[in-house]
């Protein structure tokens, strides 16, 4: 899966739905970073949990609310699990996908701005060349998107 819409050379692309983000983090991060709310000021310095050097989710965010020079310290997480793990932990905020949100997390994760939310539309990238195996992973990866994903997010 990628967000990109373009196909890499001799591939196919089809959307396959969109995925809602949010910048969270937990009441004990917010007190210690954010104490006197999401400032610009205090955004700049609050650490951020980052998946790799390419996620680009949380700068752009943090952009629109710090401006361009915000750079705070991040971690790098790229593991689905593991990154919305170091947000629960308090390592630092992060853009948490809904879908990766629990029942528990209702207590203990704080959306930093309630209208902050990113839609991320995903694309499944194939190669042309056709054959049974690709089909069936293809059938089964459009299914699920089907089930998980918002088909009425993003153009």
């Amino acid at each position: 899966m990628t967000a990109h819409a373009e196909p890499v050379p001799g591939c196919s692309s089809t959307r396959l739905g969109g995925m809602r983000y949010r910048p969270m983090a937990t009441p004990a991060f917010l007190a210690r970073w954010l104490p006197d709310g999401v400032t610009p000021a205090a955004l700049a310095g609050a650490p951020v949990v980052v998946y790799d050097r390419d996620d680009n989710l949380q700068h752009g965010w943090l952009r629109k609310r710090a401006g361009p020079a915000a750079d705070p310290p991040q971690h790098f997480l790229p593991s689905s699990a593991d990154y919305v793990t170091a947000v629960r932990l308090g390592l630092g905020w992060g853009m948490v996908p809904d879908l990766q949100r629990t029942p528990a997390d209702a207590g203990r994760l704080r959306e930093l701005d309630p209208d902050g939310a990113v839609d991320v539309i995903l694309y499944w990238q194939q190669w042309r060349l056709r054959s049974p195996s690709l089909d069936r992973v293809a059938a089964a990866v459009l299914s699920a998107a089907r089930k998980e994903l918002d088909r009425d997010v993003g153009p």
